[in-house]
């Protein structure tokens, strides 16, 4: 068990994505999949640092463990 709700692949794709862009992605980006995981805890909505003011994706402490159970994709990741 993963410890969470099951997760697509482009879920599983947009959490990879926050996870290598710390200053937070753009809202357009995975707009059919991010809003799940926000209700999920995975992902929340805060200004963006870079972005003057606009709001953006982050990912949460609960979004990080959850990845951490998936696995980053990389071909040195065991998961």
């Amino acid at each position: 068990m993963t410890g969470g709700p099951p997760l697509k692949r482009r879920q599983i794709s947009a959490l990879r994505a926050l996870k290598v862009n710390p200053a937070g992605l753009r809202r357009k980006a995975y707009p059919r999949v991010v809003p799940m995981l926000v209700v999920y805890g995975y992902v929340e909505v805060r200004p963006s640092i870079l972005a003057g003011g606009e709001t953006a994706w982050f990912l949460t402490q609960a979004g990080c463990d959850r990845l951490r159970t998936i696995g980053s994709g990389e071909p040195s990741d065991p998961n």
